[in-house]
């Protein structure tokens, strides 16, 4: 049990697994940004959609995948019960685990950064003294806020989940926290303490997010994926340089995202049996056909998430449209930015017991069957993840929309609010779709958020999984992790496509 480990020991492993991942993630995404976007290795494109596929794919998922190669029947030497023995080999599974997750979105926040900064000045450097003096004195020190950006939403999502560091035993303050409230071993300390970082993690992301969207709104709406495709920044190298940056991009996709898919498939395919009382493991096809089979016993669990979901953004949406008519105000949107900030970064253990709290002490007597009979609790603790995000989204595409077309709204001041609200939902209706389909696919993947006020009888496709990885991730696991993982691809390679398309044409 970690409940009562000291507050000392989990601050201290909290602020090393944060550093940690932050640090690798940023790294790896600046090593694979550059090269992508910047000196156009061999085969880049493909890479881009490689990094980008893990958006959308839940952590749960992510660490499926990395258990099936652990342990004596993976690829690594190393599992839950290695990590139990020796704590730092658990530590080292962590930040590695949440490394690779952060990874995707890290890596889109620094082509952003770098789509921003790219301007005459940075010509003029390539130009008069080639690629390296203009990337070490005008690219790296004018992209420090956005690399800044990517370090907090790696640290933001290890401290505020709890899935990873339960699984290899990291008492963290978040899994200290998650134990007291599981156990009812309340604290007051680490409570404390871990919701005062979650407030300033989350309010340094929210406002470094803010005022880069602000400027960004007001600039030229493209998305970095139209300037990936259309503006080469012709930054050549000479060809043993430009040889060894592929090999370690490459490299660096290679572990941290092709392995993974190699982990669970080859797990798929493993079977052991008795002969003459030893045990012989094969790999064969049939295995991996009947572990996708084994997908459709888990109907109840997904028939679960897909109404918690649905609930989930639906609310997040009403929600957004109720506040965006008043974020216009640049004092006031930073505001909601900064709440909304917090929300995102408070731990899950902590929402799990405000809501365990709002429903068993707020609610009247009358009313305590919607904490037992429905999905009010999942709900109300799943807005802390999604609706940030839906809010982020809206209110980018109405700062565009605004931008592209103030001067002519203060003409057609006049016309009918019908005509003027049809207008406004042209320009923004893929943004609200954009929105549905990344609300559903956090509210799917999420766990940590409301572990402990699901109802009874209630049990979603994370937290089965969840506890099937205790004990080892096995094929029926396996596929099912395949199937989950190969959904969230398509649902951020979609998601990456569809802001090409995402606002009116000029020629409409």
């Amino acid at each position: 049990m970690q409940w009562d480990v000291s507050v000392g020991q989990a601050t201290l492993l909290t602020f090393l697994v944060g550093l940690s991942v932050g640090t690798l993630a940023t790294v790896l995404a600046l090593l694979v940004s550059l090269g992508a976007f910047w000196f156009r290795i061999a085969g880049w494109r493909f890479a881009v959609g490689l990094v980008s596929s893990f958006l959308l794919v839940p952590v749960y998922v992510q660490a499926t995948a990395w258990s099936a190669g652990f342990g004596s029947n993976g690829w690594l030497r190393l599992s839950q019960v290695d990590a139990a023995k020796s704590p730092w080999m658990g530590v080292a599974s962590v930040v590695w685990i949440h490394a690779c997750a952060a990874l995707p979105y890290c890596f889109w926040i620094v082509s952003l950064g770098l789509r921003r900064i790219h301007d005459a000045r940075v010509d003029q450097a390539l130009v008069e003294f080639g690629p390296s003096f203009a990337l070490r004195w005008q690219i790296l020190p004018r992209l420090g806020p956005w690399l800044l950006g990517a370090f907090l939403w790696a640290f933001a999502c290890v401290q505020y989940d709890m899935v990873v560091t339960n699984l290899f035993q990291t008492p963290t303050l978040c899994e200290s926290v998650y134990q007291q409230v599981q156990f009812g071993k309340l604290r007051s300390v680490p409570i404390l303490i871990a919701w005062a970082i979650s407030i300033l993690c989350g309010l340094a992301l929210a406002l470094s997010v803010f005022f880069s969207m602000w400027q960004g709104a007001t600039q030229a709406d493209r998305s970095p994926v139209d300037s990936a495709g259309s503006d080469r920044f012709d930054a050549a190298i000479a060809r043993p340089w430009y040889a060894w940056l592929t090999l370690s991009v490459w490299g660096v996709l290679t572990v941290c995202c092709m392995v993974p898919w190699m982990n669970l498939i080859s797990r798929m395919g493993w079977s052991s049996v008795l002969v003459e009382g030893r045990g012989v493991r094969s790999w064969s096809l049939s295995e991996v056909v009947a572990a996708f089979g084994h997908v459709a016993d888990f109907r109840a669990e997904f028939g679960w998430s897909l109404q918690l979901s649905l609930w989930t953004v639906g609310l997040s949406l009403f929600l957004t449209a109720s506040m965006i008519p008043w974020s216009g105000n640049r004092y006031r949107a930073a505001w909601f930015f900064g709440v909304l900030g917090c929300m995102l970064a408070t731990p899950g253990p902590l929402i799990n017991l405000l809501i365990g709290q709002f429903l068993n002490r707020c609610l009247p007597d009358s009313w305590s069957f919607l904490a037992d009979q429905t999905l009010l609790g999942p709900i109300l603790a799943l807005q802390f993840r999604v609706l940030p995000v839906v809010f982020g989204l809206i209110w980018v595409a109405q700062q565009q929309y605004l931008h592209r077309y103030g001067e002519l709204l203060a003409l057609e001041a006049g016309l009918p609010y019908r005509m003027r609200f049809y207008a406004w939902m042209r320009f923004v209706q893929r943004g609200w779709i954009i929105a549905f389909w990344i609300g559903f696919s956090i509210a799917f993947g999420d766990l940590a958020s409301y572990l402990l006020v699901q109802p009874p009888g209630v049990t979603t496709v994370a937290m089965r999984m969840f506890d099937l990885l205790h004990y080892g991730t096995k094929n029926r696991e396996a596929g099912l992790a395949v199937v989950l993982a190969f959904f969230g691809a398509l649902s951020s390679l979609a998601w990456l496509r569809v802001p090409r398309g995402g606002q009116i044409s000029d020629r409409s």
